[in-house]
């Protein structure tokens, strides 16, 4: 199994072409490319000179507004990244699917038939969706009920602001609507590390009275008293933290005796009714789940993605990835920590050296617990592995 990550920060086509066309030769089983600040008549010169030069039996492209490299984030900047693998022993299902195609998925079954795959094969999912005209929701939970605890990450093209204005390309074909992606099974095993980039605060609550995504009680009592409660005790930091956004870990394994960074999936609280002591949060919830109140910040994202990254370390026993694709939110970066490429140099300081290639995200997908979820204000990594020989057998 190889990876290999290759990067040119310029703008022009032709110089695009000849940076990423350096580097070894022969067939590559898979490329992934990402294309900053690109229009179409530009990207599809980039794919065509691509293609000429590097033999690949599976190529997939999004437009974004920036890109990762090994050791480098280019952010609102011209710039591409091609991530190259050389995967033997694997079998690789590249698809595409828009929302009229997506409709007819409503069973696990057709889910199956659609990919040719099944649960026992545990296969690994990238999606490369554009955030417009596509339920990504309904695709991620769809792909989680037909296989249950694989592993599915990637983010959303991020290089326009309205629909078709993105560009996403698989093999010969080139779309500006739906999303395109790849499946992997065989000897390939697949971690996904999403830091959410928050720090709890506050005790974890049982959910007590809870009616689609409006939490009426927490413990016995109102929303809003508890609310109340955690800001009067909390220190003046946490305070300011809380008056810009309030958010709310919901536990995804319910049933433990004790709850840890990474077991919440994190979404924001969007509405306070002061009359009924509610609080609409961004997602479904019902009673007896279990939540903690969260804060984030430049500091409290910092703190997130090292433990979260030493934690698959140790899970690991030190074993070095093959290779990291990885989608970081673009509210992430330079804005948040002050200083340039910060999420790529602490993946490179505990899992690497290693080949990375990534984007700068509209949206990103990741794992909490056994099911994959849309996120944002994230960094998602998919993190390859060569299948031990038990996992083998």
């Amino acid at each position: 199994m190889h990876f290999e990550s290759r990067l040119s920060q310029s703008s022009y086509p032709e110089e695009i072409i000849g940076a990423l066309s350096e580097g070894p030769t022969g067939e590559f089983d898979a490329g992934v490319l990402f294309l900053s600040m690109m229009p179409r008549e530009d990207v599809e010169e980039v794919v065509e000179g691509i293609r000429r030069n590097i033999s690949m039996r599976n190529f997939l492209v999004t437009t974004c507004s920036g890109v990762i490299g090994n050791d480098t984030e280019i952010e609102e900047q011209p710039g591409a990244v091609l991530m190259l693998a050389k995967l033997p022993g694997v079998k690789l299902t590249p698809f595409y699917l828009d929302q009229a195609e997506l409709k007819q998925l409503e069973t696990p079954a057709a889910w199956h038939g659609f990919f040719d795959l099944f649960p026992n094969e545990e296969p690994v999912f990238l999606l490369l969706p554009d955030p417009f005209l596509l339920d990504i929701n309904a695709c991620i939970k769809g792909i989680n009920g037909a296989y249950p605890g694989c592993s599915v990450a990637g983010g959303l093209a991020s290089g326009a602001n309205q629909p078709q204005g993105n560009t996403l390309v698989l093999n010969d074909d080139f779309y500006d609507q739906g999303l395109v992606g790849l499946a992997l099974t065989g000897d390939i095993t697949a971690d996904t590390v999403v830091s959410q980039g928050c720090r709890p605060i506050g005790e974890v609550f049982v959910v007590t009275k809870a009616e689609q995504n409006v939490l009426y009680e927490i413990g016995g009592r109102p929303f809003l008293e508890v609310l109340q409660e955690l800001v009067s005790k909390a220190d003046r930091h946490d305070q300011i933290l809380l008056r810009q956004a309030i958010l709310i870990g919901i536990a995804i394994d319910e049933g433990k005796t004790a709850y840890h960074r990474g077991d919440f999936l994190i979404r924001g609280l969007m509405r306070l009714d002061q009359e009924t002591g509610a609080g609409t949060i961004g997602d479904y919830i019902h009673p007896g789940q279990s939540i903690q109140f969260h804060v984030r910040d430049a500091g409290a994202a910092i703190e997130d993605l090292n433990e979260l990254l030493a934690f698959q370390q140790g899970k690991k026993d030190m074993q070095k990835p093959a290779g990291a694709l990885v989608f970081s939110c673009t509210g992430r970066g330079e804005g948040l920590f002050s200083c340039k490429n910060h999420d790529i140099e602490t993946i490179q300081e505990h899992l690497g050296p290693i080949p990375a290639a990534g984007f700068f995200c509209a949206g990103e997908i990741g794992r909490i617990g056994n099911q994959s979820f849309l996120h944002g204000f994230t960094n998602s990594m998919l993190l390859f592995y060569r299948k031990s020989a038990q996992e083998r057998l």
